[in-house]
């Protein structure tokens, strides 16, 4: 008879006391959550590092249209969430290395969330510059390992990654964004506490309209306005999977975001008006 691959696991036979659990050192990075359970992480504070590239100068259609709005809204959210703000644009590859070296360097101590939003074009092996030249994904995530950035230890750190992950043709006027990101659990960071948003499906594009901005963009900001206050983030994100599902282009074209997580707890996020 084979043996449950559980057997061998050793099970704690006794739960710390509140007294011991109380002499326990936190992190000196770790914020204080107000909740006693341990599963629930309350976001008061946050700091958003926005990397917005649509000029390509490279490129026959140059210009990347549609994602100004969408950026406009998406500083205007994390601003009610009590989030401090930084935007780039338009930058190479080498200037997108030097303003992730940058921000993960910063004491985040004060912070109870970090967040990174690219909008950019993508292929199969990372976020192009506007240089035509790649980082990676797994690059641009070890920059905030607790190894490279410590005051973000136990702290969740999370990435939207607006960019087309496949290579079929558009084939109705909806701009698409180019080549594959990976999704490969190798290239991931192993650390806890990193949620990974990609705006589609392993191989797929995303598609944006110029009067709705992108799909996945556009429906973030719905969604965390209209639930940010009952909800944690997972909730919200299965609520943008399930919404972008039902979107399709005039060429019937359908489109599904898609999720890396390594988050231990529920995310839940603080609108100002609401503390």
């Amino acid at each position: 008879m084979q043996k449950s691959p559980w057997e061998n696991i050793q099970v704690p036979k006794q739960v710390p006391t509140p007294e011991q659990a109380a002499r326990t050192k936190p992190s000196p990075h770790a914020p204080s959550q107000e909740s006693g359970d341990d599963i629930d992480y309350k976001v008061k504070s946050g700091y958003v590092l926005v990397i917005h590239n649509f000029i390509f100068p490279k490129r026959q259609d140059s210009a990347r249209h549609g994602s100004e709005q969408d950026v406009k809204n998406l500083l205007s959210l994390f601003d009610d969430f009590n989030f401090k703000s930084r935007m780039v644009e338009n930058f190479t590859q080498s200037q997108m290395v030097d303003i992730l070296n940058e921000t993960a360097a910063k004491d985040f101590s004060r912070y109870d969330c970090f967040l990174c939003i690219i909008l950019s074009h993508g292929l199969k092996d990372g976020i192009y510059g506007t240089d035509e030249e790649v980082i990676k994904i797994e690059g641009i995530t070890s920059y905030f390992r607790r190894d490279a950035c410590p005051s973000l230890e136990g702290k969740p750190k999370i990435f939207l990654i607006q960019a087309c992950r496949g290579t079929q043709q558009d084939r109705v006027p909806i701009e698409s964004d180019s080549e594959p990101v990976p999704y490969a659990s190798s290239s991931l960071p192993a650390d806890t506490d990193f949620l990974i948003c990609f705006a589609s499906a392993p191989g797929h594009q995303s598609y944006r309209q110029y009067d709705l901005g992108f799909w996945f963009i556009s429906t973030v900001v719905a969604i965390f306005k209209e639930y940010a206050e009952r909800e944690h983030l997972m909730d919200m994100m299965l609520r943008v999977n399930d919404r972008v599902a039902q979107f399709y282009s005039k060429g019937g074209l359908k489109q599904i975001p898609c999720q890396v997580c390594l988050l231990r707890r529920k995310v839940y996020l603080s609108p100002r008006y609401n503390t």
